[in-house]
């Protein structure tokens, strides 16, 4: 697994509609009960690597017109760490690069309301300005 992460990230890795590889990607931490610090630390490194295969994985499949895959690969990356933000812009712009509005917005909306209650923050303006919102 940590070589198929490592393969996407470096943009040798596979792009095709497998539904394991989404899985692959989507599975557990290693040794989870385990606090040796030679574990934790590879646990960090591979739980980081594993996020950036899926951003790279959704961004890689958007661009590629597999949106359905795309939104797939960012929420298994929501999954693992719901309150990082590409993810989130990531399945924002797979649904609407299916032409799904409506989506977008919910999903932006959710993550919104996230991190206002889970932090006391905001998305990025980045992030809120490639929305086709209406500005107030």
């Amino acid at each position: 697994m940590a070589q198929t992460a490592l393969d996407i990230v470096r943009n040798s890795g596979p792009l095709y509609a497998d539904p394991s590889l989404i899985g692959q990607l989507d599975r557990g931490d290693l040794l989870p009960e385990w606090d040796d610090n030679w574990v934790v630390l590879e646990r960090e490194w591979l739980r980081r690597l594993r996020l950036q295969a899926l951003d790279t994985l959704a961004e890689r499949l958007a661009r590629h017109n597999m949106p359905a895959l795309a939104v797939e690969a960012a929420l298994a990356s929501i999954r693992i760490e719901p309150l990082r933000e590409n993810p989130h812009r990531a399945a924002v712009s797979a649904h609407l690069a299916e032409g799904n509005m409506i989506e977008a917005l919910k999903h932006y909306e959710a993550f919104r309301h996230l991190l206002r209650t889970e932090l006391g923050a905001a998305p990025s303006p980045w992030f809120t300005r490639t929305l086709p919102l209406k500005r107030r």
